[in-house]
């Protein structure tokens, strides 16, 4: 039995309805009187908020008993009382936002859902919106911070993702019908929100937060640029090889599970094949970069440039290098068998990993091509490795080139020990 339904033949359907009501309402009526505290201007708290879902609670349960129009009444007096009150305060000249009359008004509606009983749907609401609420200062503190180019950026992104995406064809094209470009734009818009969701957590969170925590989120977006930066410090800082070493390593660690994320939302079977090997290749990078930080002075400079959030042209060739690498596993199949993906493989790794884990992750959404599909992107992330390897080797000083020489030499030697055996 459900939980509300217990409570609901225990203490009846409507004082259910008025608790539930009750507690939504202390949740957003507490974060008002929390901010009247700090010495903002309001006028509604810890009562008025609970009285207004109770309201909505009522109003919405009487309908059946009286008339459906109940609800639109209350609802209109309530933004009538509240657009009153506002005209007052202006003219009284007391400076007041509408974010209380509008949450009061989000209040009263979520009475109404608790009226039909859907009890989990607005307390869940009522958690967001009080979560809204609450982060005002978190989220001037992020817009005072937001450049020209990254609010330009995240522009951008919603023109891409909502206004040309759902326009754009889901239908097949092209040689083979490989070419969907519904399908390509989707991938192109989850990538670049993973992208924009590691450049911010970099920007607001690792930066300057320490070596270990700005390679851990550098390595969301990439591993490649960590190491290019890193590279760069340690030749100019060579006391400072080993911090930059580790977090080099660490970064590309990260890449591991983060490719293993990338399979697993297009083609979910590809997590039971992609597990144990990535997770081996994770830890074979980890606990040496944890022991070249502790043996660190712990002083070295943590900002690594990622670029832009967002380049339109970035992600255009990202959709190019996609359909470049789709073609190259088809043919490749066909023609020359696994060899051909391999082959494949350690092309588009030498670039980037994620186009041809997408592309493997759906290639493998045949069962008969999982486990070859999961070899495939490890392969990929070994050649990967392979020229972050000669990043670090030529850009940087020549401890990071040892100590990264060997734990990625290892990688790559696991790696290819692995695919080997169960190839």
């Amino acid at each position: 039995m459900q939980p509300e339904a217990y409570l609901s033949n225990l203490i009846g359907p409507y004082m259910l309805g008025v608790l539930v009501s009750l507690a939504i309402g202390l949740i957003l009526g507490l974060e008002r009187e929390y901010d009247k505290l700090k010495g903002v201007t309001g006028f509604a708290g810890i009562r008025t908020f609970p009285l207004v879902t109770i309201l909505g609670f009522t109003l919405g349960n009487l309908t059946d008993s009286f008339s459906h129009w109940l609800p639109i009444v209350g609802f209109g007096t309530l933004i009538l009382f509240l657009g009153i009150g506002q005209i007052i305060k202006s003219r009284m000249e007391i400076s007041l936002g509408v974010t209380t009359n509008l949450a009061l008004i989000a209040a009263f509606v979520l009475g109404l859902m608790v009226s039909e009983e859907w009890y989990r749907d607005s307390v869940a609401t009522a958690v967001i919106l009080v979560t809204l609420l609450s982060l005002k200062t978190t989220f001037r503190s992020i817009i005072k911070n937001i450049t020209h180019q990254e609010l330009f950026a995240f522009i951008k992104f919603v023109i891409l993702a909502l206004l040309i995406l759902p326009f754009l064809p889901n239908r097949d094209y092209g040689a083979n019908n490989l070419l969907n470009p519904f399908e390509i734009g989707s991938i192109v818009v989850i990538v670049s929100f993973l992208n924009f969701i590691g450049y911010f957590l970099v920007k607001f969170v690792g930066s300057r937060k320490g070596i270990l925590l700005t390679a851990i989120l550098g390595g969301l977006i990439s591993s490649t640029a960590v190491t290019w930066n890193y590279a760069a410090k340690s030749k100019s800082n060579p006391e400072l090889s080993r911090e930059y070493s580790a977090g080099i390593i660490i970064a590309s660690a990260i890449m591991f599970p983060r490719l293993a994320l990338l399979a697993t939302i297009f083609n979910s079977d590809m997590l039971h094949y992609l597990a144990i090997p990535l997770t081996l290749l994770t830890l074979i990078c980890l606990i040496p970069s944890v022991l070249l930080i502790k043996k660190g002075s712990g002083k070295a400079a943590t900002e690594i440039d990622l670029g832009n959030p967002l380049n339109i042209v970035n992600a255009l060739g990202f959709a190019v290098m996609y359909v470049i690498i789709l073609y190259a596993v088809h043919f490749g199949n066909a023609y020359f068998g696994e060899s051909g993906l391999y082959y494949s493989a350690l092309i588009a790794g030498l670039a980037d990993t994620t186009a041809i884990t997408i592309s493997m992750a759906n290639f493998g959404l045949e069962a008969a091509y999982l486990k070859l599909s999961s070899l495939v992107i490890i392969a990929a992330t070994l050649s990967n490795t392979l020229v972050k390897l000669g990043i670090a080797y030529s850009r940087g000083s020549r401890a990071t080139g040892k100590w990264v020489g060997y734990i990625f030499g290892a990688v790559i030697l696991v790696g290819t020990l692995y695919i080997a055996l169960l190839g």
